[in-house]
């Protein structure tokens, strides 16, 4: 059997009798012993534990948990007929039947959800190693759908496993144009400017090969915003922007300009811009959309009594304080749940405070099922709310290196590979600081700040750091100004707010909580002022304060919101 040390975590193969209590030798501490054969090892069949008298060690039994998803499998059905109607389509958008037949692409007839009805469609399969996993089948009046429980993929997923330069564009007929005009390198997002990259999330790995993309999105805001979104979890460095001109997209500049411009479009990307000069026609259609549109709220979190002094962006750095057991760190993980939920925000947390992990696992887990966490509590899906967790949260602890660099290296790495847009950082004051000679705490802190912000500012995450404020007088509420060691606290802060927990009369904390929203360095992102609510002692949400326990929301969030992160919001 697989066994595994309380201590090390190593996994260790032992053959063990199950049914009696028996002396083995120590696969953990024996090869540093003389006495290598010494058997202080015993396996306790009435706990199922095993236990090494000589490094004082206990193991258990190893059961991975099976978390591969099941995915369905499209029926292989080996058609490649095109009706008359669907050639003359595809001919009016200049795509030959040598590149349909290549790619497979067929006939059939579907029932459509949005019309309701069986009709005639277009099916674009979707192949890994040349096994079909998906289609996408496209009808009448922009009507389309995916298998259902299939697996999300690119279309043209081999390309990418094939070419050490890609192409990403944002649909099958945009990549059917570029392989009509001889670009086989090409691969597509499954289902658009959508935001759910789940499909980007399980190849991240195939692209540590790529050594150049280029972004062939569509010419509108989500395509851009999926272009923004692509750069930063590939990595910006590496990535070209395709200029379609005033097409909307790579089959309408074909259709536009003809096969002889459309091999230029390589030759004339651009690259991402990140260090240095940026022009200003680099940026045109995000000044062309802030002329249009006026500067824009955040994002709110449909709690009145916060969303009518705050919203939220990403990009920001918020700095959060409290005396101990105000509560800060809870409200912060119900922020982070709320974008989570509404908005499908993923977080990376540092939260030494909050080790072992389980039990800030326990807490995460009662915000989203509104029940203790507890089986005898607990009346929801625990597995599922578990998947839910585990594909939205991650967690960052090198215990040999506590140093602001190694937590920004390892969230940088799930950016890339999980996309995070939060980072939350718990508490400043267990991490290593270290100071360059002679370096002042005033100037080191400036520094260190300074590291998150353009850390927010690059990578498009909103960074939670909370910081303890120096020993406050009884009742005092403390501003970031209070923050041990630098006013640059406050100053360099883009949100700044301190939670507050009421004491009763015999000086004992209550459920009753301030949030002081000190400083909002942006007036379109709100205003100060102070958030009164209660604290929801059954799963740490906080709840308006004119509410009472027979009104709180105790409910699960993933039965009441099914259909998550639909929300109008950017990736």
């Amino acid at each position: 059997m697989k066994i595994q040390s309380a201590n090390t975590k190593i996994i260790y193969s032992l053959d063990i009798d199950l049914g009696t209590k028996k002396d083995y030798i120590c696969p953990e501490c024996s090869g540093n012993r003389k006495k290598n054969t010494k058997k202080d090892f015993w396996y306790y069949p009435d706990t199922k534990l095993m236990y090494c008298h000589h490094c004082l060690t206990t193991f258990f039994e190893y059961k991975p948990y099976e978390s591969k998803k099941q995915y369905v499998v499209p029926e292989w059905r080996n058609k490649t007929d095109l009706t008359d109607k669907a050639v003359k389509y595809f001919e009016g958008r200049m795509i030959s039947q040598k590149t349909l037949i290549k790619m497979k692409v067929f006939s059939d007839i579907e029932f459509m959800p949005q019309l309701k009805d069986k009709i005639e469609v277009i099916c674009f399969p979707y192949f890994i190693d040349g096994v079909q996993k998906n289609i996408k089948f496209r009808g009448a009046k922009k009507s389309f759908k995916l298998v259902s429980g299939a697996e999300l993929i690119w279309y043209n997923f081999d390309a990418l496993k094939e070419n050490k330069e890609i192409i990403i564009c944002e649909g099958e007929m945009d990549a059917l144009t570029w392989i009509e005009n001889g670009y086989d390198n090409v691969i597509s997002v499954p289902a658009g400017a959508n935001k759910k990259l789940e499909f980007l999330d399980s190849s991240i790995e195939l692209f540590n090969h790529i050594d150049k993309i280029y972004l062939s999105n569509d010419n509108d805001s989500k395509g851009i915003e999926l272009r923004d979104e692509l750069a930063r979890r590939l990595g910006a460095e590496k990535c070209n922007i395709i200029n379609l001109k005033q097409y909307k997209d790579s089959n309408d500049y074909f259709i536009g300009e003809g096969g002889i411009e459309f091999k230029d479009l390589i030759k004339n990307s651009k690259i991402v811009p990140i260090k240095g000069i940026v022009k200003i026609d680099e940026i045109y259609n995000e000044i062309v959309d802030l002329y249009e549109k006026g500067l824009q709220p955040g994002l709110r979190l449909e709690n009145e009594d916060i969303d009518k002094f705050i919203t939220w962006e990403s990009g920001r750095l918020a700095i959060v304080s409290g005396v101990p057991g105000s509560g800060k760190s809870e409200f912060v993980d119900y922020l982070v749940s709320r974008l989570n939920l509404l908005y499908g925000w993923k977080a990376g947390f540092f939260t030494i405070e909050n080790y072992p992990m389980k039990n800030h696992y326990a807490k995460i887990h009662k915000k989203y099922s509104g029940q203790k966490f507890h089986k005898d509590f607990d009346t929801t899906d625990f597995l599922n709310i578990y998947e839910y967790i585990k594909d939205n949260y991650y967690y960052i602890l090198n215990e040999e290196d506590l140093t602001i660099d190694s937590i920004l290296e390892s969230a940088k790495g799930l950016v890339k590979q999980k996309g995070i847009k939060i980072l939350v950082i718990d508490p400043y004051n267990k991490l290593d600081h270290l100071y360059k000679k002679s370096e002042t705490e005033t100037k080191y802190i400036s520094r260190f700040l300074d590291k998150l912000t353009n850390f927010a500012k690059f990578n498009n995450v909103l960074v939670f750091l909370i910081a303890h404020p120096r020993k406050m007088l009884k009742g005092e509420i403390p501003s970031l100004y209070d923050i041990s060691g630098s006013a640059h606290f406050y100053n360099k802060a883009d949100y700044g707010f301190t939670v507050h927990r009421i004491r009763d009369k015999d000086n004992l904390m209550i459920n009753q909580v301030e949030v002081y929203w000190q400083k909002i360095r942006f007036m379109h992102l709100g205003e100060q002022g102070v958030s009164n609510l209660k604290y929801n002692y059954n799963n740490g949400r906080f709840e308006n304060n004119d509410s009472d326990v027979d009104h709180w929301d105790n409910s699960n969030w993933l039965v009441k919101s099914p259909e998550l992160n639909e929300k109008d919001a950017p990736f």
